[in-house]
């Protein structure tokens, strides 16, 4: 439990009128994080505190009526100590999008979102500055390993997997990343020496295909998951939790 002591800086702060929405993110961030989140149910409330304490390393907005909401992210970015901001946009067009933007979100979610989702966007924006796990699922890192001649062997392999050089490399990254997200971008930057662009299918290609492969050689066991709006992320499915699957 954090205390009033206006010097320490405050980790999580959640806006949210709605007693429910705010007990859900509350737990989220316990179990994503580690934190205990310090709640607010109006934007003006949550400005106050940080005009009187300081920014907080994490503020998420997630209003039905957003009023006062740019005002509070503008009061956060302008602090000595910045936040990581994300914003929830209520509305179905996502009208709110830009503007949250321009007066300084870091990112925005649309309803309905995932618990997943929402730990993946915070990954992608804040990488290893935020004490980040993906909640209520059992991953281990992937046991396999890859040689010059991109065959792929595990400890359950008959025999290797032949992959492409393209595949090869991608899976050099996903193998390096001990589970956690590797983004299209980073394998553009590492692999083909450029910026990844927007739209670009490339990468999505080639992860079609290795899943294929992986399925041929160790069933359900290696998973290349697609995480939204953030890349991949490769890991091991525990043998119960594969079996509970497939039942």
């Amino acid at each position: 439990m954090f205390g009033a002591d206006a010097m320490r800086r405050q980790n999580v702060i959640i806006v949210a009128e709605d007693e429910a929405k705010q007990g859900q993110l509350a737990g989220f961030f316990r179990e994503c994080c580690g934190w205990d989140p310090l709640p607010f149910a109006k934007a003006f409330e949550a400005e106050q505190y940080i005009l009187l304490h300081g920014s907080p390393r994490l503020l998420l907005i997630n209003l039905a009526e957003p009023e006062g909401a740019a005002d509070l992210i503008r009061t956060a970015r302008g602090s000595e100590m910045e936040s990581l901001v994300l914003f929830v946009d209520p509305t179905t067009g996502g009208e709110l999008a830009a503007e949250m933007i321009l007066a300084g979100a870091d990112d925005v979610l649309r309803e309905p979102y995932s618990e997943r989702e929402l730990a993946a966007r915070l990954w992608l924006r804040a990488g290893s500055s935020l004490p980040i796990s993906f909640p209520g699922e059992e991953k281990r890192v992937a046991r396999l390993k890859i040689d010059k001649e991109n065959r792929l062997t595990g400890p359950d392999a008959a025999e290797a997997v032949q992959l492409t050089p393209m595949e090869g490399e991608i899976m050099c990254e996903l193998i390096r990343s001990g589970g956690r997200i590797v983004t299209r971008d980073a394998l553009s930057r590492r692999i083909d020496k450029c910026m990844w662009v927007y739209g670009d299918r490339k990468f999505d290609v080639h992860i079609t295909k290795i899943r294929k492969k992986l399925r041929g050689a160790f069933g359900e066991r290696y998973v290349v998951e697609t995480i939204r709006a953030a890349g991949y992320s490769f890991y091991e499915i525990p043998q119960g939790r594969q079996q509970a699957d497939a039942t």
